[in-house]
C-alpha cells in the first residue's frame, strides 16, 4: 500500500493566499489520480486564524476515495472532529494508532510544552517489539537542526534518544517547512506551497510505500516560486563578465520551464567588493530581467565596496581559492562558506 504525506500548509483566512489552497487541492488531485487511498497532512494544515473549514470539507468531499488524516500543529490546535466534518477525514488530537496494511501508524498531535518522546511512551506497549511508523509536529534534536524562520524557539522535541528507545521504521515531521531529512528514517516533509522567499524552488510531498518503506517524491504545481540569490563579487577586470556567467548557472540550477517563469518571484543581492558597483547592479537587474522581484524588490548592492587597490585584488582572489579548496560538507552549526569568504574579504579589506 502507498500512503501521501504533507504537512504545513497554512490555509488562511479569506483569500490572503489562494495559493496554498491549490497547491493542496493539486495534492488531493495526484494522489486521487494515482490511485492512493490515504493522505496524512502532519500539522499546520490551517493557520491559527482560520476558524471557517468548509472549502476544505468542500475539497475532501471531491475525492470521497481519499481517507485525510491530520494531526494538530501548533498553529492549528483547535481543530477536532467537532469543528471538521467529512466521511473521509480524520483528525487526531490525541497520541493515537492506526493500522494500514498491517503497518502500525502512531499519531502525535502537537501539544505546548511537550515532548514528543513522553507521548509516544504513553502507547509503548502498543508499539514494542512491531514495525510503525510516527507521525509528529516538532523538532527532530541529535542532527543537523534546520531552523524554521517564522517560529524561533523549540517545538515539541524528538530527541535522537528517543529515536533509541521506542525505534520507529519511519518518522515523518510536520513543523519545519524545508524539506530534509536531519537522520536517516526521518523526514520533514515540507510545505506543499512557499509561505515566504524563505522558502525557496520546487515543492513537493512524499509518497510512502508501507511494503518496502520506501519513499519517493511527488513534484506539486504551484502558483509561485519562490527563489533567493546572493552573489560574491571580488573586485576583477573581468567582474562582471564572471557575474553574467554565474547569473545564468543560477537561473539553470532552478530547473524551471519556461511556462514557470511568470510563478517566479526572486529576491537578488550581490556582497564583496566591486571596481564598478553601477555595472554589477546593471548586471543584476538585466540577468534577472524575465522574472519578477518578490515585494518588487530590485537587486541590492547594499554591502558591495569599491576598491580599486590592484594588490589588494590579488590577495583576495588567492584567499578565495584556498577557502574553495576547503571541504564543506561537514553540517553542524558552523559558519557556511558564504561566511567564511566575507568575514575573509572584511579582513583583507579593513572594513
Amino acid at each position: 500500500m502507498k500512503v501521501a504525506v504533507t504537512a504545513d500548509v497554512h490555509l488562511s483566512i479569506g483569500d490572503a493566499h489562494p495559493e496554498r489552497y491549490r497547491a493542496l487541492e493539486d495534492v488531493f488531485r495526484r494522489t486521487d489520480k494515482a490511485g492512493i487511498e490515504h493522505l496524512i497532512i502532519a500539522g499546520d494544515l490551517f493557520n491559527e486564524d482560520f476558524h471557517n473549514y468548509s472549502e476544505f470539507e468542500s475539497l475532501c468531499r471531491d475525492h470521497p476515495t481519499v481517507e485525510v488524516h491530520i494531526i494538530p500543529g501548533n498553529h492549528d490546535p483547535g481543530i477536532s472532529k467537532r469543528s471538521i466534518t467529512g466521511a473521509n477525514v480524520h483528525i487526531y488530537t490525541e497520541p493515537e494508532i492506526l493500522e494500514l496494511d498491517s503497518l502500525t501508524f502512531l499519531f502525535v498531535p502537537y501539544e505546548k510544552n511537550a515532548k514528543m518522546g513522553e507521548k509516544i511512551a504513553q502507547l509503548e506497549d502498543a508499539i514494542d517489539g512491531k514495525e510503525w511508523v510516527l507521525v509528529g509536529h516538532g523538532d527532530c534534536y541529535g542532527g543537523v537542526k534546520e531552523l524554521n524562520p517564522l517560529e524561533p524557539g523549540t517545538y515539541m522535541p524528538l530527541s535522537r534518544k528517543d529515536l533509541g528507545r521506542f525505534k520507529p521504521r519511519t518518522v515523518f515531521l510536520g513543523h519545519i517547512h524545508k524539506p530534509h531529512s536531519p537522520h536517516d528514517h526521518v523526514h520533514y516533509v515540507g510545505s506543499p506551497c512557499g509561505l515566504d522567499i524563505s522558502e525557496t524552488g520546487h515543492r513537493r510531498f512524499l509518497v510512502y510505500d508501507t511494503t518496502d518503506g520506501s519513499i519517493e517524491d511527488r513534484a506539486i504545481e504551484t502558483d509561485v516560486l519562490y527563489f533567493t540569490e546572493t552573489f560574491l563579487v571580488l573586485p576583477r577586470e573581468d567582474e562582471v563578465p564572471l557575474l553574467k556567467q554565474e547569473i545564468a548557472k543560477r537561473i539553470e540550477s532552478w530547473n524551471i520551464d519556461a511556462s514557470d517563469h511568470a510563478k517566479v518571484q526572486v529576491r537578488v543581492e550581490a556582497n564583496g567588493y566591486a571596481k564598478d558597483r553601477s555595472a554589477v547592479r546593471e548586471a543584476l537587474e538585466r540577468g534577472f530581467a524575465g522574472f519578477a522581484y518578490y515585494k518588487d524588490q530590485l537587486p541590492t548592492i547594499d554591502n558591495l565596496s569599491v576598491s580599486s587597490d590592484d594588490q589588494l585584488e590579488a590577495i583576495s582572489e588567492r584567499t578565495m581559492k584556498l577557502i574553495e579548496k576547503l571541504d564543506w560538507h561537514f553540517g553542524g552549526d558552523e559558519p557556511r562558506r558564504e561566511e567564511v569568504e566575507l568575514a575573509a574579504l572584511s579582513v583583507i579589506y579593513g572594513n
